[in-house]
């Protein structure tokens, strides 16, 4: 791969749906402009946090009392609603609607929510197709599989009613010693920034309306990287993100739960707006990861609300995936602690996802009808190439391919286990180790590797724990 053609090539098309976009665009931020100027500063602040679904149900069924109860000025976002719950894609569309027609009917401005869930190895849902993890998938150094693989991830998300993409990761790890490496596409910055490319590009292939709104992450530096010299951080750390920024229009970024320098990320000045607003030019919205605006510190009412004066200042719009900090919002800007011009800029933000996500016109469209297939055949064949370009033969000394009369031995615990098989962002893997459920390991074929090998030939394979 050619990196001048392929940056020429991409930055050419940005540039070619940027003009055809301004228009709506512009006439997108008017209608939020007017809407924002309508809300009151508790419908404001609700624009801003999400929940998980569990906390508006009873008996697995959306409970209108506890919506009433928890959510009575609205809500921003819906936090994993497929794989905290484990519901079959029926279950799954049936309590979209039902929040849904909540927010519409009885919420003072009637304004729906976005759905959000992970996407690194496809809709993370019951009975959906499992695809290999990322630094897997980036070993096929194949751009044009991995957007096909999110393109057809936004397909099975949009169809359940969720058009936000906590995805993708596009850390450059610079240490071997950080736990979530399997979520990245490595070390190298190129690669990451090519298939970072890509998979943004599938998801928001069909636009943002019909699409999945990807977000990228962590903003920066996560993975080891946010000490290193500002040479290296702006040249590779940065590279996957301006990437995406510059050529494929990420929706939406993430900050990360560290430190930049002396800096949290998620009320970083120099992140968020001496790069990525100032550099970077991006105007879209900034969400925390999953509890960072409080990550590591005091819990002290008045700590948390200085970490949303903190965050909310420095351009963090949305808390995720609570409103542990951002609930006291309106009391802060009350006291004067924050100017409500910022409370606005990041409602107007927020509320630009869900306009350009169509879910601001009169007659939105929530899900799919009819059957729904979560493991489509095209799904299977994408995450079967994947998986298969994606093995690395380091070195070959004659023994493959294997002539029909060697016996296979196969060593070790993780040659029979069906948990080798998964990422940590598949739904079987959030179910039982993030949200503590036991998971439905029948929902899809996960054969292990000593079960394909004994069905292609019992006779010859030779097992040992």
């Amino acid at each position: 791969m050619k990196r001048t053609a392929t940056v020429f090539c991409l930055l050419a098309g940005f540039v070619l749906a940027g003009a055809c976009s301004g228009s709506a665009d512009r006439a997108l931020q008017k209608q939020v402009d007017a809407l924002c100027d309508h809300l009151t500063l508790e419908e404001k602040a609700a624009q801003l946090y999400g929940i998980y679904p569990g906390e508006l149900m009873t008996d697995g069924e959306v409970d209108r009392d506890k919506c009433r109860e928890i959510i009575p000025y609205g809500l921003g976002h819906i936090c994993q609603p497929t794989s905290s719950q484990p519901l079959d894609a029926d279950g799954i569309r049936r309590i979209v609607r039902d929040i849904q027609a909540y927010l519409v009917e009885e919420t003072p401005a009637g304004i729906p929510a976005i759905f959000q869930e992970e996407a690194l190895s496809g809709l993370t849902a019951k009975g959906a197709t499992i695809y290999p993890q990322a630094i897997g998938a980036a070993c096929s150094w194949n751009p044009a599989l991995i957007r096909a693989k999110t393109a057809r991830t936004a397909i099975d998300m949009r169809s359940v009613g969720q058009q936000f993409a906590l995805s993708p990761m596009l850390d450059i790890i610079r240490t071997p010693h950080w736990p979530r490496i399997e979520e990245s596409c490595g070390e190298d910055a190129f690669l990451t920034a090519s298939l970072g490319c890509a998979f943004v590009g599938g998801l928001q292939e069909q636009g943002f309306h019909d699409g999945v709104a990807a977000t990228t992450k962590h903003f920066l530096g996560y993975g080891g990287a946010n000490t290193l010299p500002w040479k290296e951080i702006y040249e590779e750390v940065l590279l996957p993100h301006e990437a995406v920024i510059r050529t494929q229009g990420s929706e939406s970024v993430m900050t990360s739960y560290d430190r930049f320098r002396s800096e949290y990320a998620v009320a970083s000045d120099t992140l968020l707006n001496v790069i990525l607003r100032g550099y970077l030019k991006y105007s879209g919205a900034v969400i925390s990861d999953y509890g960072a605006v409080q990550t590591g510190r005091d819990r002290s009412e008045e700590a948390l609300k200085q970490y949303a004066v903190d965050a909310l200042l420095a351009g963090n719009d949305l808390e995720l995936a609570w409103s542990t900090s951002y609930r006291y919002i309106p009391e802060l800007v009350r006291e004067g602690r924050i100017p409500e011009a910022v409370l606005d800029r990041a409602v107007k933000r927020a509320l630009m996802l869900k306009a350009r996500a169509g879910l601001l016109e009169p007659d939105p469209v929530f899900c799919a009808d009819g059957e729904l297939e979560l493991d489509s055949p095209e799904g299977r064949r994408i995450a079967y190439e994947l998986a298969a370009q994606s093995v690395v033969l380091l070195q070959n000394n004659g023994i493959l391919p294997l002539r029909g009369s060697e016996r296979i031995a196969l060593v070790g615990p993780n040659a029979n286990s069906v948990w080798s098989m998964l990422g940590d962002y598949t739904f079987p893997s959030m179910q039982i180790f993030f949200h503590r459920q036991e998971p439905d390991l029948t929902a899809v074929s996960v054969p292990t590797l000593l079960e394909a090998l004994q069905e292609a030939s019992p006779e010859r394979v030779s097992y040992a724990r």
